[in-house]
């Protein structure tokens, strides 16, 4: 959002979502009578009228961080697993992550038959692995806010693991008695729009409330007056209105329509303010000729004008359309000045006319999206329509104010002091609202701020990369230089002072600037580019209740997985944000642990480890312990590959096991002195005490050997994880090995008799 302060509850939960209200600054006396009937100011927000709609808002529940982990602090079920370290056998994403949530339902507090309630609804594919989406449902019906998300990062490694699953959702009747008509009519009574309504949707969903999980209808549709998407939960049984929210909290990834082929992609000029007035000017707002002065243009505007090329704009019929690939410019809410379509294509215009706007909006858009995409290869875009960003620069019913609009996924910028689509900052930081929604599968969070934060780092990346101002200037960390910073209001900063905690004080505008301040930092200190790709891969991996800290979090995993950046980036990145109050664990070299395996051989044990995307690793220590893990000696020292994105096999023989029980772990040392650690693997050898099962994993052989002396070939049996047998081998001899090749790759359990008592062991055929 921009610069309004909606002044409801709303602000303290996180489901502030679908519609962004930017900012709400001055308005005509006309409509404030209409409109403001009462005002409050927030910190450098511009007063904005509180509507007294809002109503049953949920409460927060309190979260601690212990860890890699974000826990509820009643039931200490983890809420996000930042990092997991564990491993899943190759498949499909939906199957690799169904195969995480089955290991470890138990810790996430799921039953199989939760985890049968969940339905993918959203994949994405990036630089760090595939984000896989599930929505929980209730006898087909779906759970408001109920959701999983997780990433199966490249090398089949599972990390971010945002578990927003409603518990005890157990309604025995799932039938409405009211009908979807007559819950949008209680809605409509309630809100009592002015004129008509847009952007409508309803849906039967299960919602949790205070009371249990209720049985709703969710109906929202988008008003100018009162101004908002006004999201309305209609209890379905009785009518009783639950929850209603002029900023809707939940979006509904839908299924593209089909699109109209472009007749013909063209070029055109027209002039834009890049990144604004002021900026390139290196102006101060009040010098001479350098005031809006009720959008009058000026020598000194109009000499800030850039004229620029408008790529892959439409030609069709003879008519020039701002319509592209990554922009289309639309013509949704009043005062429906049309999509400024044309017979020429050259859009020469001043800021005096509404027309200028339209081509800054398609201009920088266009340049923002490409970037994206075809710079970065970060790949998003609007989930629910192909085609441009629908942008609508003339809308808002002429409110000084600008949103995105979740339902629909389409921006709008509105007048009143400076238009709003004069300046960059607003038009990138509007977009910023859709990419955190996109890039999310509609999980676009504003716990915290997060989305205000997300919006002001993208106008703020934006504006700082074209050097109009340095460090020692105070525009240097304004936001909305141009809109902003004048007698309208008094704009925004990503250069706060405030640190984050985890009770965060202040509306969400005043949150948010935390956040990008945060990140400016670490742009500061790597560079544009490295700093938009770890950004938008890290949000891409957080869901739908995120907050600051959780994005920090995802950043930092960004960072560690993404090959741009080096160990010493790392590094600056931890630091920076620990330093800014977000909790991280502590750095660790990047190092990707794959795998290691102990196996005992006539006299020796062969240790076998396998590591990726390795970062400045200069050697592995071969550790052992003989006591259980609780004091390890180095037995050896392997080369490290250095720098690699490679899978890479390591080998070490421990020519002196000790009879019994032999535990080892592999410590990575990196060239600037960091280090990092390898899981456990215990092995027996010589007089065992307990049987072992090896190598595990295993490529297709296995051996055994028995707690007991067996003289004669004994008989063992595979099963997969439903319990069914998949292979019966005879005559298997203790310590020769036997071949499970012939199966799939997976997870099995091995089950043979040793003395008398019938043995599980668990493997994994890759």
């Amino acid at each position: 959002m921009k610069k309004c302060s909606w002044i409801y509850t709303i602000f303290t939960v996180h489901i502030i979502q679908n519609i962004h209200y930017m900012r709400f600054k001055l308005l005509s006396a006309v409509t404030l009578i209409a409109f403001l009937l009462t005002t409050t100011t927030i910190a450098a927000q511009k007063p904005v009228a509180s509507s007294g709609l809002t109503l049953g808002q949920p409460v927060e529940k309190p979260t601690i961080i212990q860890g890699w982990k974000k826990l509820d602090a009643t039931t200490n079920v983890p809420k996000v697993i930042y990092q997991t370290w564990a491993r899943v056998n190759a498949g499909t994403p939906e199957a690799m992550a169904r195969e995480y949530l089955g290991q470890h339902k138990s810790e996430l507090d799921l039953t199989s038959a939760d985890l049968a309630n969940l339905d993918v609804y959203f994949q994405r594919s990036g630089g760090v692995g595939t984000t896989v989406r599930f929505r929980q449902s209730w006898q087909g019906v779906p759970v408001y806010g109920g959701e999983i998300s997780l990433t199966v990062k490249h090398n089949r490694n599972i990390t971010m693991v945002n578990n927003d699953f409603v518990p005890k959702v157990d309604l025995a009747d799932v039938t409405p008695a009211l009908t979807q008509n007559r819950a949008r009519s209680l809605a409509l009574d309630y809100v009592r729009p002015v004129g008509s309504v847009s952007d409508e949707t309803q849906e039967l969903v299960i919602l949790p409330t205070g009371e249990g999980a209720k049985l709703a209808y969710r109906i929202v549709f988008l008003a100018m007056e009162p101004m908002g998407e006004w999201e309305v939960f209609v209890d379905a049984k009785n009518g009783t209105l639950l929850r209603v929210t002029d900023v809707a909290a939940y979006h509904k990834a839908a299924t593209a329509p089909a699109y109209r082929p472009f007749p013909m992609l063209v070029e055109g000029t027209g002039n834009v303010f890049d990144p604004d007035p002021l900026s390139s000017a290196g102006a101060t707002y009040g010098d001479s000729g350098y005031t809006d002065n009720n959008d009058n243009t000026t020598p000194e505007l109009i000499g800030e004008q850039v004229s620029v090329t408008l790529r892959d704009i439409t030609l069709d019929g003879g008519i020039y359309y701002l319509r592209g690939p990554y922009c289309e410019i639309t013509d949704e809410e009043s005062p429906n000045r049309g999509d400024f379509s044309q017979a020429t294509n050259v859009w020469d215009f001043n800021r005096d006319d509404n027309a200028f706007e339209a081509v800054n909006v398609y201009y920088h858009i266009d340049a923002s999206m490409r970037y994206l995409n075809e710079t970065l290869g970060i790949n998003v875009l609007p989930t629910d329509y192909v085609g441009g960003v629908k942008c609508d620069p003339s809308g808002l019913n002429n409110a000084d104010n600008s949103h995105y609009v979740g339902s629909s996924q389409r921006l709008a910028w509105g007048d009143g002091g400076v238009d709003d689509a004069e300046d960059s900052d607003v038009i990138h930081h509007e977009l910023g609202h859709g990419l955190h929604d996109w890039i999310t599968g509609g999980g676009l969070s504003q716990n915290q701020g997060l989305s205000e934060g997300c919006g002001d780092y993208w106008a703020a990346s934006y504006n700082r990369s074209l050097g109009d101002w340095t460090a020692a200037d105070p525009q240097f960390n304004w936001i909305f230089n141009w809109d902003g910073h004048n007698e309208f209001w008094n704009g925004r900063s990503c250069g706060v002072a405030t640190t984050w905690s985890q009770n965060m004080s202040g509306g969400i505008h005043t949150q948010g600037q935390v956040w990008s301040t945060s990140m400016m930092q670490v742009w500061d200190a790597l560079g544009q580019q490295k700093t938009d790709i770890i950004f938008w891969e890290g949000i891409a991996m957080t869901g739908g209740s995120a907050d600051q800290n959780d994005a920090a979090n995802a950043v930092y995993q960004a960072a560690l997985a993404r090959p741009e950046c080096t160990n010493s980036e790392r590094l600056m990145v931890h630091t920076i944000l620990t330093a800014r109050g977000y909790v991280l664990p502590d750095f660790q070299v990047p190092v990707e642990w794959l795998s290691l395996s102990a196996t005992p051989r006539e006299k020796v044990i062969d240790l076998n480890w396998a590591t990726a995307t390795e970062s400045g690793s200069d050697y592995y220590h071969v550790e052992r312990s003989v006591d259980d893990g609780q004091n390890f000696t180095v037995v050896g020292r392997v080369a490290a590959a250095g720098f690699s994105s490679e899978i890479n096999n390591y080998v070490f023989t421990d020519e002196q096991p000790v009879a019994g029980s032999n535990t080892y772990r592999i410590r990575q040392a990196d060239r600037d002195g960091a280090f990092s650690y390898s899981d456990l693997v215990t092995v027996d050898f010589g007089g065992v005490s307990s049987g072992a099962l090896a190598p595990n994993p295993t490529n297709g052989e296995l051996y055994l050997r028995l707690r007991t002396t067996a003289a004669t070939p004994f008989t063992v049996t595979v099963l997969d994880l439903q319990g069914r047998e998949v292979k019966r081998i005879n005559g298997v001899s203790e310590g020769r090995p036997f071949s499970v090749a012939d199966l799939a790759k997976g997870v099995y359990l091995l089950r043979y008799a040793d003395g008398g008592e019938m043995i599980s062991r668990r493997f994994v055929l890759r």
